[in-house]
């Protein structure tokens, strides 16, 4: 598993450093095949969301997630 970083722009222009990855590990094994779980953590608050394995694949897709998530979520994942 691999930890990525980006930095989200907020509406405001803060600046927020995001990590993220991807990990099947905590889905059955009938989900496994399709999805993936997507972790996001800002500071010491994760947020995890379920994904169709696809999007794991496509770098520019999962980023954009990422960003949005943080965004409608106004910087508090928590």
């Amino acid at each position: 598993m691999r930890t990525y970083n980006t930095i989200v722009v907020m509406p405001n222009e803060m600046k927020l450093e995001v990590a993220y990855y991807c990990t099947d590990k905590k889905l059955d094994d009938k989900e496994k095949g399709k999805f993936t779980q997507l972790f996001i953590q800002l500071h010491d608050c994760i947020s995890v969301m379920k994904i169709d394995r696809s999007i794991s694949a496509k770098a520019n897709l999962l980023e954009t997630i990422v960003h949005n998530k943080v965004i409608i979520e106004r910087g508090h994942l928590c």
